[in-house]
């Protein structure tokens, strides 16, 4: 991690000085493999507050969309056996502590919650912590997207984002920045995107710092949308518009075309991270696991999530879902929507890579090229199977029948 930072330091991709709110928001709807590395984040959140002249704030904020108690599940309180590399530190729970200890009140936890978990629905700071709905009431802003799709097949979204205050009393909206009572400060905000990578299902592919935003924003009314699916009125959240409860949606792209909207109309990551230490080939928590030891940054998550999943999700796993050149694959069609929506970039003619060898700190202005991890494949047959099954078996004929 320290040799990520030091590229982060030199490069200018993260500018912490002063009074800023650094917002860090790391995936905890899983643990082990499914979050991200547990002795990273502590190396980012330490390397923070090291920086010369920074006297602001550090706040770790998900929503894990796990209830009323999210801090009871998820990354937050299950034991990881792999994937912490922090002696006597076993959940993001146990790290929270210690960082508090070291830091006070300077370092915050927020557990954004969804509006049917016990959230709030706020329109602006002074309405206090919560979600704003950006469904054009309240003298909120409307931004809606539509699928474009007609009869059953048609569904539209809107955009959400948190109101969140800290244990300083500093209240940020998301969108628009800090509050400072009379104004906005849009410039005292960062905002770290910190992303595992790891298989997800065969209706996403994949998951690192593009689908990590799905935790960024409300989820209300479950991922079916022949059940509910809906935030408010006719509006589905952007999983039942991007999917049939775990099958793939009537659009291809449409998780993309969401993600990328929020990207561009409420706000964008400073840095997007993604630790991929140990990956998942077939799940967020369980064996079979590669050890690839590698830390990714970068300003562009849709890069990010192509160069990850291209030269080292898929080289371990072999599967062909991984493939984000695979045009026949969920995964192709959301990085390139969200690409052309929100402006980033997908393929390997547009990405320059620098990397860093941990061992001997030599750099290498030409890094592509896949890595391969020592594979852990367990002793558990239903793991393997599944895996085997992913492996070998077509996409079409696993839509309906593989979770």
């Amino acid at each position: 991690m320290r040799v990520l930072l030091d590229l982060v330091r030199s490069d200018g991709l993260l500018k912490v000085s002063g009074d800023v709110v650094v917002l860090i928001k790391p995936n905890l709807q899983w643990f082990n493999q499914g979050a991200p590395n547990i002795a990273a984040t502590k190396a980012l959140i330490d390397f923070i507050f090291d920086r010369p002249g920074f006297d602001g704030e550090v706040v770790l904020a998900e929503n894990n969309h796990l209830g009323p108690r999210p801090w009871e599940k998820g990354g937050w309180a299950n034991r990881f056996v792999r994937n912490s590399g922090l002696e006597g530190i076993a959940n993001y729970n146990e790290l929270a502590k210690v960082l508090k200890a070291q830091y006070g009140n300077r370092f915050s936890i927020c557990h954004w919650m969804d509006l049917d978990k016990g959230g709030r629905r706020v329109c602006r700071p002074p309405d206090g912590p919560g979600y704003v709905i950006c469904d054009g009431t309240g003298g909120v802003e409307w931004i809606c997207v539509d699928n474009g799709l007609a009869g059953n097949g048609h569904r539209q979204t809107v955009m959400t984002y948190p109101i969140f205050t800290t244990d300083l009393g500093t209240l940020v909206d998301l969108r628009h920045g800090v509050w400072t009572g009379r104004h906005y400060d849009n410039g005292r905000l960062q905002w770290i995107n910190l992303a595992a990578l790891n298989h997800h299902s065969l209706y996403c592919g994949a998951t690192s710092a593009v689908k990590n935003i799905f935790g960024v924003v409300d989820l209300s009314g479950g991922a079916d949308p022949q059940t509910n699916g809906k935030i408010v009125g006719q509006y589905y959240n952007f999983h039942a518009f991007a999917f049939d409860s775990w099958l793939m949606g009537p659009r291809l792209g449409a998780m993309g075309l969401a993600v990328g909207t929020f990207l561009s109309r409420i706000r964008r990551p400073d840095l997007n991270i993604t630790t991929a230490y140990w990956i998942g080939l077939c799940s967020r928590t369980a064996l079979p696991v590669a050890h690839t030891k590698v830390l990714l940054a970068s300003t562009d998550p849709v890069a990010l999530d192509y160069y990850s999943t291209k030269y080292i999700l898929y080289p371990n796993s072999r599967i062909q879902v991984h493939n984000p050149d695979r045009a026949s694959g969920p995964l192709y069609h959301d990085l390139r929507t969200c690409a052309q929506v929100a402006g980033y970039v997908v393929g390997d003619q547009d990405i320059d890579v620098i990397s860093v060898d941990v061992d001997t700190r030599v750099t290498d202005g030409n890094g592509k090229g896949p890595v391969k991890g020592k594979i852990h494949w367990g002793l558990r047959p239903r793991a393997l199977a599944k895996y085997l099954v992913f492996r070998t078996s077509m996409q079409s004929r696993l839509g309906r029948l593989v979770k």
